[in-house]
């Protein structure tokens, strides 16, 4: 594996864990508690679940970038271009 291939693995591998742990985090306390009113739950969730999925969306972007570097095969090294000039240019 090349750096470009370490450095894709590694931005995929932190964004899975950081996603992982966001929605663990994001639900647990709908989970473990109860919501004693309802206006309250309601203005709650409209504020969560657009902030949810923008960080969701910005993670999963991570995560494809780095897949895709991590899958994408290292460029071919440029070779010297061998000049070849006529003689006798016209």
């Amino acid at each position: 594996m090349n750096k470009d291939q370490t450095y894709g693995g590694l931005i995929l591998l932190i964004s899975l864990i950081i996603t992982i742990v966001y929605v663990a985090a994001f639900f647990a306390p709908v989970v473990s508690s109860y919501i004693p009113s309802w206006p309250a739950w309601l203005d709650w969730w409209a504020i969560a679940i657009p902030v949810f999925l923008f960080v969701i969306a910005a993670l999963l972007i991570c995560m494809w970038i780095g897949w895709t570097m991590l899958t994408t095969p290292p460029p071919a090294p440029l070779e010297a271009e061998v000049a070849s000039t006529p003689e006798n240019p016209p």
